[in-house]
């Protein structure tokens, strides 16, 4: 079995939350160290020019929402076609955070009942009847385990999220991490979600550091 990932939505993914199915160089080696499994974010690779250290991603402004927690699960999202009579719609996951802190919340409603949840495209699905998805929900599950701490930084998705899911509020909105949006923790030490940190943000011992000087910033 073949896998398909439609060129939109890589192309929809590298501006956004992820990018064309190419695994990153960097993501084996850091779940090969780390209990997180960062692969499952990192199924593409990003022309873009990184902030170079928290501070200047918080400067950025672009962020309604920049946030601290704890993942609790991740949920199955949206199916989106990408056009009329796609017989295999593109998946997408929910990541839910328990949210600890909140550096700024231009939308209030990003944060429903404590939580975030956070939308990112599951991947590439094989070319079988059932489209199978190459990263299952139980994978993403195994890959980031509750309790990860996070770092967010987000705004509203364009997909939204699927009525009567299981552990959703009515109400709550679909948010949407840009390449540097999500960072998590793992082992003591830092994570890039879809790339590999570099620069000052190396140099960031653990998510309490990064929350100290995003905080400092956003005072």
């Amino acid at each position: 079995m073949r896998l398909i990932a439609p060129a939109l939505v890589a192309a929809a993914l590298a501006a956004g939350c992820g990018g064309a199915p190419e695994g990153s160089p960097d993501a084996g080696a850091a779940a090969a160290e780390s209990g997180v499994d960062v692969s499952v974010l990192r199924q593409g690779h990003h022309d873009f020019v990184p902030a170079p250290s928290p501070e200047a991603l918080v400067r950025t402004g672009k962020h309604e929402v920049i946030t601290a927690g704890k993942v609790d699960t991740v949920l199955q999202g949206e199916e989106i076609p990408l056009q009329e009579g796609d017989e295999q719609p593109e998946l997408f996951v929910l990541l839910k955070v328990r949210v600890t802190e909140t550096f700024r919340a231009s939308s209030p409603e990003a944060i429903n009942d404590g939580h975030v949840y956070v939308s990112v495209w599951q991947g590439p699905r094989y070319n079988d009847p059932a489209g199978t998805p190459e990263f299952s929900l139980a994978d993403w599950n195994r890959a980031i385990p509750a309790g990860t701490p996070v770092m967010l930084f987000l705004n509203p998705a364009d997909e939204g999220i699927r009525p009567g899911l299981p552990g959703v509020p009515a109400g709550a909105r679909a948010m949407a991490a840009d390449v540097q949006g999500i960072l998590l923790e793992d082992g003591g030490r830092l994570l890039g979600g879809f790339e590999e940190l570099e620069g000052q943000w190396t140099g960031i011992r653990s998510m309490t550091e990064l929350a100290d000087r995003v905080r400092k910033e956003t005072r």
